[in-house]
């Protein structure tokens, strides 16, 4: 049994050594595993990063052109209060000028009225002193402005 045994023994020694091996081995592929997965996990959070760097700039860009927007349309709504408080004014004024403007139409209305009455008055007078008032042709015109013409 003597060669049994040292059968045995020898296998048994061969066997711890592909043992240790296969240990060794399926320890350097968990390790490997191990580095890939955290060389993926950096990659994706490098990845992440790179995208929050551009998501940073491009809200940056955002911000700043929703700002100067917002400058320009505030300079343009204070031009625009600016012109509507000038069509304002110059409208006070305007109203003022025809409200000016209609009190003269009636005040030269009102002294046409008396004049007028003061033409029949005076006619009714000439014809009292038995004189010919003027021809109607001439008191409604046609007049013209400026020198007379030579008649």
């Amino acid at each position: 049994m003597s060669g049994l045994t040292e059968i045995l023994l020898q296998l048994g020694v061969g066997i711890v050594p592909i043992g240790v091996a296969y240990l060794a081995f399926r320890s350097a592929t968990d390790a490997n595993k191990k580095t890939q997965q955290t060389a993926v996990l950096q990659a994706e959070r490098q990845a992440e990063l790179e995208r929050s760097k551009v998501d940073a700039d491009a809200f940056v860009r955002a911000k700043t052109i929703y700002e100067d927007a917002l400058n320009q349309m505030e300079r343009q709504v204070a031009r625009v209060q600016t012109q509507a408080n000038q069509v304002s004014s110059d409208l006070v004024t305007e109203q003022s000028g025809a409200t000016a403007m209609r009190d003269q139409i009636r005040q030269l209305q009102a002294q046409i009225r008396a004049m007028e009455r003061t033409v029949i008055t005076l006619r009714s007078q000439l014809l009292a002193a038995g004189l010919a008032p003027a021809p109607v042709s001439e008191i409604t015109g046609p007049y013209t402005l400026g020198p007379r013409p030579p008649e």
